[in-house]
């Protein structure tokens, strides 16, 4: 039908110049140039002009069609190539699932010469290189996958991690603070910093940072939430004291002491505070510790500081005034009782022990003061029974104190886990060993 029609135009076009050709006989003259000229007839310049007309036409739509078939080429080849490419990744997707990274990474760096901003093979790349141990490589890709999508914030996640694996905190948190100037508010971008700032021992930064999270979360900041901003309050108040504003960390120390009472550190450093001040109160803070937590930390405390102040009489009369608020105490009997050997009141120390032994009677530490206190009075077959059931512990016994969060156990108390870094997580150990049989001597 095309066809047609373009043989019906050719027609009509010839019948149109045959009719203009009779009616325009007359001829014009055409000038070549200055000196040369050539005389035509109407209808031959209407139809050179015509002609050079549909030429240009011809010649335009040429071209176009050229352009076309060259860009339609060049679009099947590159689909062919971004197919390739994504095949490349789908087969390295399979190798790491396989756990050949090394492939893996191998077939991603191909797909990626082809279509570097495939955000799939990036993710991918960053995460082979991340399970090899490439920590620098898989930063590379994550680098390129922020540039790709500036917008996602997981990546400035992925980065900061990576960042602290490496021991770059300057970087993590640079990562990190990125996300927070990108949406203001990011609470899971302030438990980065703060944790970075916990592990350099930036408490006051890391305060300030749970103390954002506190007030975001409000009533729904959960238990673990409340016991690291108490934790984070107690070293900013200890901060403060180093810094000689006294009367800042007292006001601190006091209101941890006030709104979270199980709190160990801030009943200490309380104490220990005020006594230059007021001997009978930083006392009394521990006795209030020790009647909150039951804890026996303060009954180190106590003696330590009856000591040095060379008051074992005052220890005594606390010990008996415990002995009657908390009478099937373990720990206040068998304290007492170690207190008693520890200024060489053999008979008062053995009889408190003995009261604690029908309390706990298959306790390490008690078996060990017993055996001690025994020994002092010559009574060595009673002292060795009792060394036998403490299986053979040194001489000198201090019983330890162990983490609750890690397990890790010290001699010394200390307000935060120096293994684990938790606070507040310290108790006595005594050890309660289930025997089968009784300890015989070999």
């Amino acid at each position: 039908m095309a066809v047609r029609l373009l043989f019906l135009l050719f027609v009509i076009i010839l019948v149109a110049f045959y009719y203009i050709s009779v009616m325009n006989g007359q001829r014009v003259p055409f000038y070549l140039s200055p000196t040369h000229q050539a005389e035509l007839a109407v209808y031959q310049l209407i139809i050179l002009s015509f002609s050079l007309g549909a030429a240009m036409v011809v010649l335009g739509t040429m071209v176009n069609d050229v352009t076309n078939a060259s860009k339609n080429w060049r679009e099947r080849r590159e689909k062919h190539r971004r197919k390739s490419a994504r095949e490349r990744a789908e087969k390295a997707a399979e190798l790491v699932q396989r756990g050949m990274l090394a492939e893996a990474v191998t077939e991603l760096t191909r797909s990626l010469s082809v279509n570097p901003e495939d955000r799939e093979a990036l993710e991918l790349l960053a995460s082979a290189h991340e399970e090899m141990g490439n920590h620098l490589e898989a930063v590379k890709a994550l680098t390129k996958m922020k540039q790709v999508d500036p917008s996602d914030l997981s990546v400035y996640f992925r980065l900061a991690g990576l960042y602290r694996r490496m021991n770059d905190p300057e970087a993590a948190l640079s990562a990190l603070k990125a996300v927070e100037a990108t949406e203001g508010e990011n609470p899971r971008a302030w438990e980065g910093i703060r944790d970075i700032h916990v592990s350099r021992g930036e408490m006051i930064p890391a305060y300030a940072e749970q103390k954002k999270l506190m007030r975001h979360r409000g009533k729904e900041a959960s238990p673990a939430d409340h016991a690291l901003f108490t934790a984070l309050r107690y070293e900013k108040a200890v901060a403060r004291l180093a810094q000689g504003k006294a009367d800042d960390a007292e006001r601190r120390l006091r209101d941890i002491v006030k709104e979270e009472p199980s709190f160990i550190p801030a009943h200490v450093a309380l104490s220990d505070h005020m006594r230059s001040r007021d001997l009978n109160e930083a006392t009394e803070i521990l006795l209030q510790g020790f009647r909150v937590t039951r804890n026996p930390v303060f009954l180190i405390k106590l003696e330590d500081l009856c000591i040095e102040t060379e008051r074992p009489q005052s220890m005594i009369r606390i010990y008996n005034r415990l002995q009657q608020e908390f009478p099937s105490d373990y720990d206040v009997n068998l304290f007492m009782g170690k207190f008693f050997l520890r200024l060489e009141m053999i008979d008062e120390g053995l009889e408190q022990l003995l009261k604690a032994e029908t309390l706990e009677p298959e306790r390490e530490s008690l078996h060990i003061l017993l055996a001690e206190a025994f020994r002092r009075r010559s009574r060595f077959e009673s002292a060795c029974t009792h060394y036998q059931l403490a299986y053979g512990y040194k001489r000198r016994y201090l019983i330890p104190f162990r983490c609750s969060s890690c397990g890790s156990s010290t001699i010394k108390w200390t307000p935060r886990c120096p293994d684990c870094g938790a606070w507040n997580g310290y108790a006595i150990d005594h050890g309660n060993r289930e025997y089968a049989v009784g300890a015989t001597a070999r």
